[in-house]
């Protein structure tokens, strides 16, 4: 899928024609080149302490400042956490957020955080039912399939607009110089599988088990065919962005991965078969670094990289370089933004 990018104008009227106006033919979107691009990561970001929207927060607006500044950043990833995890999940919150993102002057792809529904049963979240929070987030944020945000929005393929899958518009994915991109809605929160927080109003019920049990159905889906696809176009590297830290589930034993296990067990075998180089993009724990993790059941696959996000205090970014002509394909280089912490 080639990127297309759109005025904040045109994409005013997209959003009055509906979802069903935005026709994108995968083929015909699909860029050819095989230059050199870069692109920004970012993550679990903005982090106010203030639960009032509008709250000033000089720190993001340098960072979307820094950004703005880079001519050669085509598109920003956000890899979720668009609040801590202390602050109401409220739909103030969500629109000021919203806002806030769209300040950047670049096609912006987002994937959900826990922060912003799984958690948000949390007493000092406001006690809402996460799945409510959800079903919201997605009618703020996704409001037509395939199309990004960011003040010059671009069109994606999108789970969402697939039969069956209409409720993941936030599962993503987009080819530029015949490297493959795509999200997975993946959360924290053992993959919003970890119990309610007690003395809160909200219950969990069979309907937040059912729904981990369908996301998860669907991941695997979308990973499977982003790999199908890289394979047989012959894409030279494949990056997949999830919110949750995986990285703390390789680290330990097979029986602490809980809520992961189905996702690395089959990007395991899916990289491992590929032998090209794969990305695994998260954020969650606030740590940018880049490694080579131990998997589900190979102590080294040398054709995967995980690159985590700044986030929290540390408001700075990650510059993501492609080279598809190069053995390694994607090289890292962090962006400390002047001003910040």
């Amino acid at each position: 899928m080639q990127t297309k990018h759109f005025t904040a104008l045109s994409v005013a009227g997209l959003l009055m024609l509906g979802a069903g106006m935005v026709h994108a033919d995968r083929e015909a979107m699909r860029s050819q080149g095989r230059g050199h691009f870069e692109f920004a990561l970012i993550g679990d970001t903005p982090y106010i302490a203030s639960n009032a929207p509008g709250t000033a927060y000089p720190q993001f607006d340098h960072l979307v400042e820094a950004i703005n500044r880079d001519h050669q950043v085509k598109w920003v990833l956000h890899a979720g956490d668009i609040k801590n995890g202390s602050t109401a999940c409220s739909d103030e919150l969500f629109l000021d957020r919203l806002a806030r993102l769209n300040r950047i002057h670049k096609p912006l792809v987002y994937t959900p955080g826990d922060n912003e529904w799984t958690d948000c049963h949390r007493i000092n979240n406001g006690q809402y039912q996460p799945l409510e929070r959800l079903a919201r987030l997605r009618q703020i944020f996704f409001p037509v399939p395939g199309m990004t945000l960011g003040t010059i929005p671009m069109l994606v393929e999108s789970q969402g607009k697939l039969s069956g899958y209409e409720e993941f518009p936030e599962n993503v994915r987009w080819t530029h110089n015949q490297v493959v991109f795509a999200t997975l809605h993946i959360v924290g929160s053992n993959n919003a599988q970890a119990p309610f927080e007690a003395g809160s109003i909200a219950v969990r019920t069979a309907a937040d088990d059912a729904e981990v049990a369908r996301r998860n159905a669907a991941n695997l889906t979308w990973l499977n065919a982003t790999f199908d696809q890289a394979e047989r176009d012959g894409a030279p590297g494949i990056l997949i962005m999830v919110q949750a830290n995986p990285g703390l589930e390789f680290e330990q034993s097979v029986a602490d991965r809980n809520g992961f296990e189905a996702f690395l067990t089959a990007l395991e075998n899916r990289t491992a078969n590929y032998g090209k180089p794969v990305v695994l993009a998260h954020g969650d724990s606030h740590f940018f670094r880049v490694d080579k993790p131990r998997l589900m059941n190979r102590p080294f696959l040398r054709n995967l990289t995980r690159v985590e996000t700044f986030g929290a205090g540390n408001v700075h970014w990650i510059r993501v370089s492609v080279d598809p002509r190069s053995e390694q394909v994607f090289s890292f280089e962090q962006q400390i933004v002047n001003g910040n912490p």
